[in-house]
């Protein structure tokens, strides 16, 4: 990409530095003159004059830049006008000053008259669209990259910028700043699926993505690889020792990637601190190499599991990540449900800063913990912890309560999927601030022995801080969710609750009727399958104007019974 708009650069300036066929009849006769031989003439006008870049003229203004990321452009014509120098006698600056009044007001009469006469339509538009043709060339390089960076902020460094660079040579320069590049995410050209990449084709992407690694990642801070089937060792190597500066890696769908290159990034990159391998075909013993070299900076971390993901979690309880605060293993839906033997004591002794724990999918069975680790640990940091899975769970009470027994700073708790759990355990959870909460059932539930009762012992104690709350597929009698709901009333504040998921529940109208008009800042509410409420209320509701006119509808069918009794 690059390389290619470098030629055409360099097409365009030869281009324009070409002499006029009269300057080369000119040099034909002063040749042919001198020597008096055509043939020498010839030999001359074969010849290809050195390219004379022209000389660039010094703009009439300096930006500054304030400490509220603001870009002032300070104009500084006449600076050199006020300032004359030592060798201009004192007759000769007179004399320009006075040159200068009087082009001054020459110039004040000319644009009087001028604005006395009436101007020509066609003439009008010519000049504006001169002006607006030209007004890209005339911004200055800051407020460019500026602007740049908007657009990359929401767009994406690659393709745009590779675009714009091939505007002009004044955005080329402006989309070469490193600036522009410190967040970088690039996908393989597409193909057919079965079909390869021609071998020509693979090496000119091999190529650019070596030249943007030497001539536009100096500064890069995060980079993402997606749906690289080869050549991502080669990638790995260009970022190592072109990228000092790294600080987040993603590989997305990619194969082929080596101990090699992990350990060339672990050693050559100090401030690499993120790492993302997920649903990527990457070696265990490639991700336990890396995280022993450079486990020590590593906060973030993102895996996919698989039959060899004991040794990674090995790895990590032996306390080779000491500050590691966020890690998520995820599988994909539809594969094999392979349980995870995991201990939880080993890994709360050597993560003692973990603030979020994903197992996402994941069918985890508590392993017992080993004789010489000591008990009673928990996640002090905890703020997230997140058991979703579809399929079978065994977390349960004890479980849980064995996770988060030091977590008084939990946030979000997801245990969808996890009907082991019930509510009086979650009730004696040491977390007084939850504000999002996860219970839904999104799978078969028909032999599924669920409570009935205790939804109030989770209202009740969270309703001060509650965000976010998820009963999905819970069974709650009637009465029990009534007195749930009627826990966001309570209290001289006002229930913080936004967004609520009743899916498949027995709430009546009267219980949704009250907890919309006690919940102000409500935005999302999920009806469906509710088969206590009247049809075509049975929906999901988003934006509170939604939700004000079902809440007009829910009264307008609570009222129809009442008059028919009235008539009877």
């Amino acid at each position: 990409m690059e390389e290619s708009r470098a030629a055409e650069n360099l097409g365009e300036a030869g281009a324009s530095s070409e002499p006029s066929g009269t300057g080369q009849n000119a040099s034909k006769k002063q040749s042919t003159k001198a020597s008096g031989r055509p043939g020498d003439a010839s030999k001359a006008s074969r010849k290809k004059k050195a390219f004379k870049a022209p000389r660039r003229v010094a703009p009439d203004y300096f930006v500054h830049e304030t400490d509220n990321d603001m870009l002032l452009i300070v104009s500084n014509i006449g600076d050199g006008q006020d300032r004359p120098s030592r060798k201009v006698a004192k007759r000769k600056l007179q004399r320009m000053r006075r040159t200068a009044v009087a082009g001054e007001r020459k110039r004040e009469k000319e644009g009087a008259l001028a604005a006395k006469e009436p101007v020509l339509g066609g003439q009008a538009e010519e000049s504006g669209a001169a002006a607006g043709a030209s007004w890209g060339e005339r911004l200055p390089v800051e407020i460019l990259v500026q602007i740049f960076q908007s657009l990359v902020a929401s767009e994406g460094a690659v393709p745009l910028l590779c675009r714009v660079a091939r505007v002009c040579r004044l955005w080329y320069g402006a989309a070469s700043n490193p600036v522009l590049w410190q967040k970088v995410s690039i996908g393989f050209c597409w193909v057919e699926p079965g079909t390869k990449q021609p071998p020509q084709t693979e090496k000119r992407i091999l190529g650019t993505m070596e030249w943007l690694a030497l001539n536009r990642f100096s500064l890069l801070r995060d980079f993402a690889l997606c749906h690289w089937k080869s050549h991502v060792p080669v990638v790995l190597q260009a970022l190592a020792e072109s990228c000092p500066l790294l600080v987040s890696l993603k590989l997305t769908h990619c194969s082929g990637v080596t101990t090699k290159s992990l350990s060339a990034l672990a050693e050559c990159c100090p401030r690499l601190e993120s790492l993302n391998l997920q649903n990527s075909q990457v070696d265990s013993s490639a991700v336990v190499s890396f995280l022993e070299a450079a486990g020590s900076r590593i906060r973030q971390l993102w895996l996919t599991y698989s039959s060899q993901m004991n040794a990674i979690i090995a790895t990590l309880s032996s306390g080779c990540c000491l500050g590691l605060q966020l890690l998520e293993v995820n599988t994909e839906i539809g594969q094999s449900s392979q349980h995870l033997q995991l201990s939880v004591e080993p890994l709360q002794a050597a993560c003692r800063q973990l603030q979020v724990l994903r197992l996402l999918n994941v069918v985890w069975s508590p392993k017992p913990s080993p004789r010489f680790v000591p008990t009673s640990l928990g996640f002090p940091q905890l703020e997230e912890l997140c058991l979703a899975s579809t399929s079978y769970s065994f977390i349960s009470d004890g479980v849980l309560q064995n996770i988060l027994q030091a977590s008084t700073r939990l946030r979000v708790l997801d245990l969808r999927g996890c009907f082991r759990v019930t509510p009086k355990g979650l009730q004696e959870l040491p977390c007084p601030d939850l504000e999002q909460l996860y219970l839904g059932l999104y799978c078969s539930n028909n032999h599924l022995l669920l409570p009935s009762e205790g939804s109030h012992l989770l209202t009740w104690k969270w309703h001060h801080s509650l965000q976010e709350l998820d009963l999905a597929g819970q069974r709650f009698s009637e009465h029990d969710l009534e007195c749930a709901m009627a826990a966001f009333g309570q209290g001289s504040s006002r229930a913080a609750l936004r967004s609520l998921n009743l899916t498949g529940t027995k709430v009546t109208v009267s219980t949704v009727s009250a907890l919309i008009i006690s919940c102000p800042a409500l935005s999302y509410l999920n009806l469906s399958s509710c088969r206590y409420l009247p049809r075509g209320m049975k929906r999901v509701y988003r934006g509170q104007d939604d939700i004000h006119q079902c809440l007009s509808k829910l009264l307008a069918s609570a009222d129809e019974p009442a008059a028919a009794e009235d008539t009877s």
